[in-house]
């Protein structure tokens, strides 16, 4: 019997799958870095999630099927063992020999992961046990036992019995139970092997994305840079990209098309001096022409006027005369020259925060006192309720206004009203002036803003461009709408502080 026993052992060893062996898988992944809202994250992310489900998916499926394959090398040495211990007590149970039914139990006891060993007869008594405090109670009702894998998680032992039968008669049965600890001390080693190698992995495989990822978008990064500086203006720059891929292709293709913007640039440039040049030379050549025109009557007027007082038989009424058209046309000239002088000479605009509602009321007061500014024309304004603040050089602005107000008031021989008002409209404060005087030609409101150009006999025509070259210097322009013998209206919008 024992013989038999000895043989048994020796064809079924420790099962092999309880060692620390384990499938070992090999792939690639990412890692995460905290590029947000960048290609090269996004592209870490992807391989590294993509790497972790295909890796995880298929150490799930190792673990899965070697923990299956343990369990059922545990329940098939289980069941090898009780019918081995079956076919050893038959003839000690038929012959009720204790002694080597106690020797073979005793064999069973010194197996593997063995927790009990029993054997019993067709009464149920325990004849033989790895506890002799058993031996000789009686089991009733019979268990009928055979376990399967996996167990409940609370049961730690596989429980196994087989009957013994003879000439098909029920003699006995032996039961013996194997204890799953080292089955699952042997699951944790592999789940956590498993893990391991998951984490080994996803580190090797983040470094490779890393690796990859960099070399595909350090020229994509590099191209980004230079776009910014092309986009701050700066035409030297240019893409060192030596690869021969489609970002190579898109490198190539961004230096020749930064080299032919800095070639238009540079032609753009020469054109636009050569340009403003003659513009300049033409705006000279227009201006000193006007300059000759408007001073040229005075001019000849008092040459004439000094060549008749040159002459000794001048009466006294006609020295008067000649003297009063001197005087005259001196004060001409001089206004022409201040005029000119303003113009050419604005200062820079020094911008602050000013109320324009108590701008518009203070210039108007000023003006309505003014005893050159005749009792029939009326100046009214229309002003917000609320704080007009605006950003502004209030002296620049006062200018402004009192040019336009006093402009409506000339163009009012016989009287009438000029409105001053304000409309705020979104960030701006839109001011208007408007007369019910003569009105401009429809030839000249276009061009009313030039130098020297006036539809007014006494006029030098600077006044309006003045008004316009403040204006430009605080983002703005002058509209004029206006029908001869209906009115005009001149209106310009203010930035709001």
């Amino acid at each position: 019997m024992s013989a038999i026993i000895d043989n048994v052992v020796e064809h079924h060893p420790e099962h092999p799958l309880l060692s620390s062996d384990d499938a070992h898988t090999s792939g690639e992944g990412g890692g995460r870095l905290s590029w947000y809202a960048t290609l090269r994250f996004r592209l870490i992310v992807s391989v590294a999630l993509v790497h972790a489900i295909l890796m995880g998916a298929f150490i799930w499926d190792a673990v899965t099927e070697q923990s299956d394959s343990i369990r059922a090398e545990l329940q098939n040495r289980g069941h090898a063992l009780s019918s081995l211990m079956a076919v050893a007590t038959t003839n000690a149970l038929l012959a009720e020999d204790l002694a080597s039914l106690a020797e073979v139990i005793d064999r069973v006891r010194n197996q593997p992961d063995v927790s009990y060993g029993e054997v019993i007869d067709a009464q149920g008594n325990i004849l033989a046990s790895t506890d002799p405090v058993r031996v000789g109670q009686r089991i009733v009702p019979r268990i009928q036992v055979s376990d399967t894998m996996p167990l409940k998680p609370s049961d730690h032992v596989l429980d196994l019995r087989e009957d013994i039968h003879v000439a098909g008669r029920d003699v006995g049965a032996v039961f013996v139970g194997l204890s799953t600890d080292n089955l699952h001390k042997a699951l944790a080693a592999t789940r956590d092997e498993g893990l391991l190698f998951i984490l080994i992995a996803l580190f090797a495989g983040s470094l490779a994305a890393w690796a990859l990822s960099f070399a595909t978008t350090r020229n994509l990064h590099a191209m980004t840079v230079a776009v910014r500086r092309l986009t701050d203006g700066d035409l030297n720059v240019r893409v060192h990209a030596q690869s021969s891929d489609e970002v190579g292709l898109l490198a190539h293709a961004f230096n020749t098309m930064v080299a032919s913007l800095q070639r238009t640039s540079h032609q753009a440039r020469m054109e636009h001096e050569k340009r403003t040049e003659a513009e300049r030379l033409a705006c000279v050549g227009e201006l000193s022409a006007s300059i000759a025109h408007e001073i040229r009557n005075p001019l000849s007027a008092i040459i004439n006027s000094v060549n008749l007082l040159s002459r000794g038989d001048l009466k006294r009424n006609d020295h008067e005369q000649v003297i009063d058209i001197v005087n005259a046309e001196s004060e001409r000239l001089q206004r022409i020259l201040n005029d000119f002088l303003t113009f050419s000479r604005i200062p820079q605009s020094d911008m602050q925060a000013i109320e324009l509602c108590r701008l518009v009321r203070d210039t108007v007061t000023l003006l309505s006192n003014d005893p050159d500014i005749p009792d029939n024309v009326n100046i009214q304004t229309h002003l917000p309720l609320t704080p007009c603040m605006g950003h502004v050089d209030k002296d620049q602005v006062r200018q402004v206004l009192m040019n336009l107000i006093l402009n409506g008031v000339q163009a009012m021989p016989g009287g009438g009203t000029l409105t001053v008002e304000i409309v705020p409209e979104q960030g701006y404060m839109n001011i208007r002036i408007i007369d019910t005087g003569i009105g401009i030609p429809d030839a000249l409101v276009d061009k009313v803003i030039r130098p020297f150009v006036t539809g007014r006999k006494n006029g030098t025509g600077l006044g309006l461009s003045i008004v316009q070259r403040i204006l430009m210097q605080h983002g703005s322009k002058l509209d004029i709408v206006s029908h001869p013998d209906t009115g005009t209206e001149m209106s310009f919008s203010l930035q709001t502080a």
